[in-house]
């Protein structure tokens, strides 16, 4: 596409080139738009990067997200471990991006030390993108800092 903003050689005087100003900037800033808006989405993609693991801050608990599951492209797991035995279990949040597109926020719970973990597997965040990880004691006052991943 080709726009005819003027002969800016021909313009003389500030009017005019004010007027040539106004003719053509709708079309750089445009143009300035598409070229910052493919590249913005273009830095998105990165390979993908464990979180490991992530203790609240008086290490009551603990939560994991792997990035991709060996033999399982594309799937994530994340897991949280209580490891208190005072009763009030351990949630992690894992929040980013669906892989349809959209905000995707999964919560898992491991309600007691029992000796097991609680774990989820699956497709839940679109590769190459941002997940943010935070562990926490249900009443939010022991987390862990939020740590950020990739899909």
């Amino acid at each position: 596409m080709i726009v005819d903003c003027g002969d800016l050689d021909a313009v003389s005087g500030g009017g005019l080139l004010m007027q040539w100003a106004r003719q053509c900037g709708l079309v750089v800033a445009v143009v300035t738009a598409v070229i910052l808006g493919v590249s913005t989405q273009a830095s998105a993609a990165e390979p993908p990067q464990n979180v490991g693991w992530l203790y609240t801050v008086g290490k009551s608990g603990a939560g994991f997200f792997d990035a991709d599951l060996a033999g399982q492209p594309s799937d994530e797991k994340i897991t949280v471990c209580d490891n208190a035995s005072d009763g009030r279990g351990i949630t992690v949040t894992t929040k980013g991006t669906h892989p349809q597109g959209g905000d995707e926020v999964r919560t898992l719970t491991d309600p007691s030390n029992d000796g097991k973990c609680a774990s989820i597997s699956g497709n839940f965040f679109a590769d190459g993108y941002y997940v943010y990880v935070k562990v926490c004691e249900p009443n939010q006052e022991d987390c862990s800092n939020i740590v950020r991943g990739v899909a």
